[in-house]
């Protein structure tokens, strides 16, 4: 059987998904979409709780309700559920009623709030959220691009933010540099439980962030150390240390599949280069053209799948997004 790689696949149920910026999340409910479906996400006596987007009773969006004494409150006929899902009140019945066994929510989703984010594992994940040490380096600013919502999958994003072959073509404009067009042999250390791995890379770039260059300081051609990390499902990190501008950027992305076409992004960066606001909005700007380039042909691939047995050539240059490919059909056989 030939297996492809969609976002809207049940078997990425079981697995931690972002679904929206912590700090958005007010006193009243917010629908967000996740693997073709839509989940309510509501803050009720302090616990955050998600819930398929969709009442007992007459299939309204409990979304567009409100939280009334505690509980989500449903906008068509004033239902009322508390934290745990249960009916706490229906008020054509009236006070004291029994409630029909049925006028529950459905199963609520596992959530979590990590790296200023709600997550949800709407079943039990084979694995947890990624640890990042770098998150409490006091060192490192934490620096958020806005969220990015591009018209390709999950998969499609993460082969190829762990593609190195590309820079040279994709990333003229950035920091692609014509010498990395050949790339030598690299190691995978793939994690003790599987379900992730690292790969270590040394390569040249044309560094034109770093202002020196401009002065004559430094050349433009600067070795860049690099280090990705995958963690399944949907996260990826990249350590990048440049030497010669003796700077730390750590790029994180937190991968959201919202339907069947569509992803959103949330970027991280965690670097050592940006005291103030401005040099913060430089960087982010200048990720920004790195993400447009890449996204120039991610969303313009011939489908929206990632065949993970058939269908596309691999190289030895290809080994992280095979390795990819084999955790991610290890997660779908297992459901299978």
């Amino acid at each position: 059987m030939n297996t492809s790689l969609r976002n809207d696949l049940p078997e990425l149920r079981r697995g931690w998904h972002p679904v929206m910026l912590v700090k958005d999340l007010g006193d009243e409910p917010v629908r967000v979409e996740l693997l073709g479906e839509a989940w309510v996400i509501t803050r009720l006596n302090g616990t955050i709780t998600a819930f398929p987007d969709r009442c007992p009773h007459r299939n309204a969006r409990l979304s567009n309700g409100k939280v009334v004494n505690g509980n989500l409150e449903c906008p068509y006929h004033g239902w009322q559920f508390n934290g745990a899902g249960k009916c706490e009140f229906i008020p054509a019945l009236g006070e004291g009623a029994t409630l029909p066994p049925t006028a529950h929510l459905a199963s609520a989703a596992r959530v979590r709030v990590q790296y200023d984010l709600v997550w949800i594992a709407p079943d039990e994940p084979v694995r947890d959220i990624l640890s990042i040490p770098d998150w409490n380096d006091s060192s490192l600013r934490r620096v958020w691009l806005p969220p990015v919502v591009m018209n390709a999958t999950a998969p499609q994003f993460v082969d190829n933010f762990l593609d190195f072959g590309h820079f040279p073509f994709v990333h003229a404009g950035t920091f692609g540099a014509g010498e990395d067009a050949s790339i030598p042999p690299y190691d995978v250390q793939t994690s003790d439980d599987g379900w992730g791995f690292v790969v270590d890379y040394h390569h040249q770039i044309n560094n034109k962030e770093d202002p020196k260059v401009a002065t004559g300081e430094h050349p433009l051609l600067q070795p860049r150390q690099m280090r990705y990390e995958f963690s399944a499902p949907f996260t990826v990190t990249l350590r990048l240390v440049l030497p010669v501008a003796g700077t730390v950027n750590h790029l994180i992305n937190f991968i959201q599949p919202l339907d069947a076409n569509r992803t959103c992004v949330y970027t991280l960066m965690l670097r050592n280069d940006c005291p103030t606001d401005e040099l913060a909005q430089a960087a982010i700007d200048y990720e920004l053209d790195v993400l447009k380039e890449d996204l120039s042909i991610i969303e313009h691939l011939w489908d929206n799948v990632v065949p993970l047995e058939v269908g596309q050539t691999h190289t030895r240059a290809d080994r992280n997004t095979v390795e990819f490919r084999r955790i991610m059909k290890r997660l779908l056989d297992l459901t299978r």
